[in-house]
C-alpha cells in the first residue's frame, strides 16, 4: 500500500466521457463527491477529464495512481464498446478482465424485473479487473469495483448520478474510512461573508493567514460584489473544530471589521431585515439601472419591512417623478431621491440606487450612486464601473443593500 497521512489523504476525480469534454453534459459527480469525501477528511486535489480513448484514459489512470493516495473514476462502465473504464484500468493495473457469475446474475435480475429482455453485450458489464473488489449496484446494471495500480486504490463508479450518489454513500464512503482510517475524522467549513472591498484588498489583509494545506486552510471565493472567506478544519469532535476554526476567524474579523456581513447561510439581505427589525423601520425604495433587484432580495425573504418599491429605467420619466421645483435644477442625487422616498412611500427609511448605463463598445460604463435617508440618518456612496449589464445590475443592488446595512450598523450599533 502507497504510504500516505491518515489525516489528509488526496484524491483525484476522473471524468470519463466525451461528452464531458463536448459540453454536452454538465458534471454534477465531482461537486457531489468533493462534498461527500471532504466531509470524512479526504481532500480533492486535481479533476481530469478524459474522453473515450483506451491509450489516453489509461496514461491518465497512471499518472493519479502516482500523484494521489486514491482515485475515483466516474462513467465508462455501460454496455456499449466505447465503455472502457474496465479495459483501461485492467491495463494500467497490469491485469486482465475476469468474468463475474454473481454480477452477471444481478444484473439479468435487474433486467427480468423491469421486464425487459437483457442484450447479449451487457454481459460486458460482469468483468472487472482481475483481483479486484466488485461494488455490486442494485440501482443499475452497471457495477463498481476497487482496483490496486501501483498500490494507489482506483474506485470506478458508474456516470448516473443516481446510482453513483447511491454507491457512494453506501460502499465507498465505509470503505474509504477503513482503508484510510478516518473514522470520526471530518472536514467542516465556516465561512465569512464580505461586501464592499475586493478580493485583492481581502488578501492584502489576510494574506498572512492563505497556508495551503494547513489546519485550518483559508481560502477566497469571489461572486458579485461579495466575498466569501472559507475556513476548512479536520477534526473529530465540536470542541476540537471550535478551538482550531475560532481564533482564526476572530483575527479575520479583526481585520475587515464592518466588512464582513454575516456567516455561513447568511444572506445580506437577511442581514438587513433583522437590521430594520431592531431598528424598528420600515423602508421603501427606488432603483434604475439594477432593475429593482435590491427590492427584489427583500420581497423574496419575505421581508414585513419592506412596504415599497418603484424601478424607473429612464432618466425623462425620473424628473417627472418629481415636483416642479426639483425639475428646474435638473440635478437630482439619489440622497435627495431617498429623501422623496421616505415623503411618498410613508416609510421610515428611503433607499436609492441611480445610475445609467452608457454603452461602450460591446459593454457599459456606468456612474452609480446610492443613498440611505430617514429620520436622522442619511448616507450616501459613489462608484464608477464597466461590464456587461447583468453584472452592473447585481452589483449594483448588491451596494444599494450594503450601503443601507452600513447606515443602520451606524444608528443602531452592532
Amino acid at each position: 500500500m502507497k504510504e500516505t497521512s491518515s489525516k489528509t489523504p488526496g484524491c483525484e476525480v476522473i471524468t470519463v466521457g466525451t461528452e464531458l469534454l463536448l459540453g454536452q453534459i454538465l458534471d454534477t459527480n465531482t461537486t457531489y463527491l468533493a462534498k461527500e469525501l471532504g466531509e470524512i477528511g479526504v481532500s480533492i486535489r486535481l479533476r481530469t477529464a478524459v474522453g473515450d480513448l483506451l491509450d489516453e484514459m489509461i496514461e491518465v489512470i497512471k499518472s493519479a495512481a502516482d500523484r494521489c493516495d486514491m482515485v475515483i473514476m466516474t462513467g465508462g462502465l455501460g454496455p456499449t464498446l466505447d465503455d472502457l473504464s474496465r479495459e483501461a484500468v485492467a491495463k494500467a493495473a497490469g491485469v486482465s478482465l475476469e468474468f463475474r457469475q454473481d454480477l452477471m446474475d444481478q444484473i439479468e435480475k435487474i433486467f427480468r424485473n423491469a421486464g425487459y429482455k437483457m442484450s447479449e453485450n451487457n454481459r460486458r458489464q460482469a468483468y472487472v479487473p482481475a483481483g479486484s473488489q466488485a461494488i455490486p449496484n442494485p440501482m443499475g446494471t452497471a457495477p463498481g469495483f476497487i482496483c490496486d495500480v501501483d498500490q494507489t486504490p482506483v474506485i470506478c463508479l458508474p456516470g448516473v448520478p443516481r446510482e453513483l450518489e447511491y454507491l457512494t454513500a453506501k460502499e465507498v464512503i465505509p470503505w474509504v474510512q477503513q482503508r484510510f482510517g478516518l473514522h470520526g475524522k471530518r472536514l467542516t467549513y465556516r465561512v465569512l461573508k464580505t461586501v464592499g472591498i475586493g478580493e485583492s484588498k481581502v488578501d492584502t489583509l489576510i494574506g498572512d493567514l492563505i497556508k495551503p494545506g494547513e489546519n485550518p486552510e483559508v481560502g477566497l471565493l469571489a461572486s458579485q460584489g461579495e466575498i466569501k472567506i472559507r475556513i476548512a478544519v479536520k477534526a473529530t469532535s465540536e470542541n476540537e473544530i471550535d478551538a482550531i476554526i475560532s481564533p482564526v476567524a476572530e483575527e479575520i474579523k479583526s481585520r475587515l471589521g464592518n466588512k464582513i456581513f454575516g456567516e455561513d447561510g447568511d444572506t445580506l439581505e437577511g442581514v438587513v431585515d433583522s437590521l430594520l427589525s431592531r431598528s424598528g423601520l420600515t423602508l421603501a425604495t427606488m432603483e434604475t439601472f439594477s432593475a429593482g433587484i435590491a427590492a427584489q432580495r427583500l420581497y423574496a425573504l419575505p421581508s414585513i419591512h419592506l412596504v415599497g418599491s418603484i424601478v424607473i429605467p429612464d432618466k425623462d420619466y425620473l424628473f417627472r417623478w418629481f415636483r416642479q421645483d426639483d425639475m428646474a435644477t435638473k440635478s437630482i442625487s439619489a440622497l435627495s431621491f431617498a429623501r422623496k422616498l421616505t415623503e411618498r412611500g410613508k416609510a421610515g427609511l428611503g433607499l436609492a440606487v441611480l445610475g445609467f448605463p452608457k454603452r461602450i463598445g460591446k459593454g457599459y460604463t456606468l456612474r452609480g450612486d446610492a443613498a440611505v435617508s430617514g429620520d436622522g440618518i442619511e448616507k450616501s456612496y459613489s462608484w464608477e464601473m464597466g461590464g456587461d449589464l447583468f453584472s452592473l445590475q447585481q452589483r449594483g443592488a448588491v451596494i444599494g443593500l450594503n450601503t443601507l446595512r452600513l447606515a443602520l450598523l451606524e444608528t443602531i450599533g452592532s
